[in-house]
């Protein structure tokens, strides 16, 4: 019987002997080197001594660091703990209208978040809907900006995202455990303390850390409805406007240290206990232990009340869109929708459309190559290509964003100003998530599947597009709506990289909720919507039951 050679010098024999590999992985090295090891070495080098002086004398920076960090751990507290209780609510009680609840948590994903602040603003703003009633009935001035109203908006914002994780964990817990903790007398709120939340912890710090990073890198609603409240974000958008990218890098440099905080927590937490609840035993014909009626009812008031918030949200930006000017104004129009969606002077919902496409299929293609290479390829540097790839999901959107324009500005390589600077920026952080997704797929399917087809005469380029990709498909369709889905909606990531001949969607709706335009802003946010809704329709359609989109 003869041992497989392994080794490095064996590796890269195997790879030679293999051109498609070869070129993959080398492909791999060259991308993820380029445009995300150089940018972040850029950065760290374009950060001089006097910028960190100049960061640490002025106390308006410091107050910004404190801000950030004290909004975002707020603001992701409130949502996670909004979704697990939501998601409890759809997964362990026997509420009336879980569907409706389901749709109402997937709604806010097809909208950026900065257009909940566009909805706060035009119901809770100086001149909202909902200010203008309590002073003209109440002679209450109703004042939100700064954390008080940044909390709520991020609460609302990310809670869908929170949900989403969660709702995935307890769906996959097996009853068994929570049956035999009632056999030995566990009842109420003692059985979902120790056996239901403690199995479903690790999805409960997933959907933390998720929500953090992104409250980390919001920049639309801190400049929306933040007031004097400044944040991180948006001190280093203000820093590039003025032409300042070493004290940019600084700020960006310190941004990424909680995000990365928050991920060694994760992992410290997570290292600590087991969570396994899916095993050989039978499950068949065991029914989940529900909650009781009361507090069914408990839970039914909660959701009803997320969800009222979320379609008085979504109403009023639907309202501001198809009236002349809401509330002075209230004839039907479709003049707002003509102007800023189908009007070939303003292209950002069709820039949206293009730029989120393209770059989803980049995506997870890469992501799908990538995820072949490290699990089926033996080579040298597998753990460093590794960590370069997940690396993106780590770093702030905002971070990523200004590496890339403080690298690409100058030369040797200028991509400013450049779609194509747009759509690596999309890819960088909406690939981490396919990759993570299709390594567990590839982990999955036996390898010697691949081994026959080799033996066949079949390359790696061969065997994977027309072996892999087929076994694939459905994860790999699944990574492409979320990502597509993303793109979309993304501001944090490439509000420093839009140009006038590039301006997306999600810009457009800062840009005109900003200057108070926020009849544009609304028939922007709707346009958007639509994009996505019909885009996914068509998904569907192609797919059918490959794909799970609108299935509630």
């Amino acid at each position: 019987m003869m041992k497989e050679k392994k080794g490095i010098g064996e590796s890269i024999k195997r790879l030679f002997k293999d051109p498609s590999s070869l070129v993959l992985v080398l492909t791999s090295f060259i991308f993820l080197g380029l445009f995300v090891i150089y940018p972040l070495i850029v950065v760290v080098f374009s950060s001089g001594f006097d910028s960190w002086g100049t960061f640490f004398s002025k106390p308006r920076y410091s107050k910004a660091l404190m801000n950030t960090i004290v909004s975002s751990s707020l603001s992701a507290i409130t949502a996670t703990t909004v979704g697990f209780i939501y998601a409890y609510a759809i997964n362990y009680s026997n509420i009336k209208g879980k569907k409706f609840f389901r749709f109402i948590a997937f709604i806010p994903l097809l909208a950026p978040s900065v257009m909940s602040g566009l909805a706060f603003l035009l119901l809770f703003g100086r001149g909202g809907m909902i200010s203008q009633w309590l002073y003209s009935n109440f002679n209450f001035e109703l004042d939100l900006y700064g954390l008080p109203g940044l909390w709520i908006v991020q609460t609302i914002s990310y809670f869908p995202l929170a949900y989403m994780t969660i709702t995935g964990v307890l769906r996959a817990i097996s009853p068994n455990l929570e049956i035999a903790a009632q056999n030995l007398g566990a009842r109420g709120f003692k059985l979902f303390r120790t056996i239901t939340f403690k199995l479903a912890l690790p999805g409960v710090i997933n959907a933390f850390l998720l929500v953090a990073i992104n409250c980390f890198a919001d920049f639309g609603n801190p400049k929306l409805i933040g007031g004097n409240y400044s944040l991180l974000a948006v001190e280093i958008y203000g820093e590039i406007i003025n032409n300042e990218p070493g004290l940019a890098s600084v700020m960006g440099i310190i941004l990424v240290i909680p995000a990365l905080l928050v991920f060694w927590l994760q992992n410290k937490v997570l290292s600590k206990g087991s969570y396994q609840t899916v095993s050989g035993k039978p499950v068949s014909g065991l029914k989940r232990i529900t909650t009781s009626k009361k507090t069914d009812a408990m839970l039914f008031t909660f959701n009803s009340l997320i969800s009222l918030f979320i379609i008085m949200m979504f109403g009023i930006t639907i309202l501001f869109a198809f009236t002349k000017n809401f509330g002075r104004d209230n004839a039907f129009t479709l003049d707002h929708i003509r102007k800023v969606v189908f009007s070939s002077s303003s292209p950002a919902v069709m820039n949206s459309l293009v730029l989120s496409l393209v770059s989803a299929v980049l995506a997870v293609a890469f992501a799908l190559v990538l995820a072949y290479i490290i699990v089926r390829k033996p080579f040298p540097g597998k753990k460093l290509l590794d960590f370069s790839a997940v690396l993106p999901i780590a770093l702030p959107g905002t971070f990523v964003g200004l590496a890339l324009i403080v690298t690409f500005s100058k030369g040797p390589i200028i991509l400013q100003g450049s779609a194509v600077l747009i759509v690596i920026a999309m890819l960088l952080k909406q690939m981490p998530v396919g990759y993570r997704g299709l390594t567990a797929a590839f982990k999955q399917v036996d390898k010697s599947i691949e081994e026959a087809a080799t033996n066949l005469g079949a390359n790696s380029r061969k065997t994977l597009t027309t072996v892999v990709f087929p076994m694939l498909q459905k994860t790999v369709v699944a990574n492409f709506v979320y990502a597509f889905m993303k793109n979309m909606n993304t501001l944090s990531t490439i509000i420093f990289l839009i140009t006038p001949k590039w301006v997306v969607a999600a810009v457009s709706i800062f840009n005109y909720a900003e200057t108070g335009t926020y009849y544009w802003a609304a028939a922007v946010a709707v346009g958007l919507m639509g994009a996505t809704l019909g885009t996914l329709g068509i998904i569907k359609l192609i797919f059918r039951s490959k794909v799970k989109i609108f299935d509630f």
